[in-house]
């Protein structure tokens, strides 16, 4: 049994269907939703682009530290700062094409909704990426520090579990960014279907 195309399943395998969709009350709920998504793309971008700068610079430092220090597992540490903040800027970057916009038609929201959407699930397989450099280079770093003099003090467990609860974060919510976006499209869909019937 083939589900049809026309209606909207979701996670659940529930399927549902706009009837009628009223213009009215979709055009200020997705204002108010891109507003919000504008500010917080600003925070993201206000703070992304500074900390990514700096990571960069300290990143250089750390390995210029351990080079000349001989401490190659602050190499390893530098190369971790230097790929996590050049991953983080090229995250920043695919939101400044999607940062501002305050259309008025229904059809150009919905657009701008859909590429925000798109903008920011790259950005958070990017974030993922992140992790798993971290999480690869710094076990890196412990096992070349733990071989060549004695193991940190701290455990790399705790680090990890750190990674790993961000991680799962950034998954949780590249799902319900998936989710979104499926229902922006069908949205789309929809009200361009509604108004080739009428």
């Amino acid at each position: 049994m083939t589900p049809p195309t026309d209606p909207f399943w979701d996670e659940l395998g529930v399927a549902w269907s706009a009837i009628n969709p009223d213009i009215d009350v979709i055009m200020p709920r997705l204002k108010s939703r891109l507003r919000r998504h504008s500010i917080l793309i600003t925070a993201s971008l206000v703070l992304g682009l500074p900390l990514s700068l700096a990571g960069f610079l300290l990143g250089v430092y750390t390995i210029w530290i351990g080079w000349t220090n001989g401490a190659s597992h602050f190499v390893t540490r530098g190369i971790s700062l230097v790929v996590i903040a050049t991953i983080l800027s090229f995250a920043m970057s695919f939101l400044l094409s999607v940062r501002a916009g305050d259309s008025l038609a229904l059809s150009e929201m919905l657009d701008l909704a859909i590429a925000r959407a798109e903008k920011t699930l790259v950005t958070t397989r990017l974030g993922l990426y992140a992790c798993g450099v971290a999480a690869l280079l710094g076990l890196v770093g412990t096992a070349m520090r733990t071989q060549l003099s004695r193991p940190p003090a701290l455990s790399p467990l705790a680090d990890l579990a750190v990674l790993a609860i961000f991680a799962l974060g950034l998954f949780l919510y590249r799902r319900r960014l998936s989710r979104d976006l499926a229902k922006y499209r069908y949205l789309k869909g929809v009200l361009v279907l509604d108004g080739e019937g009428k």
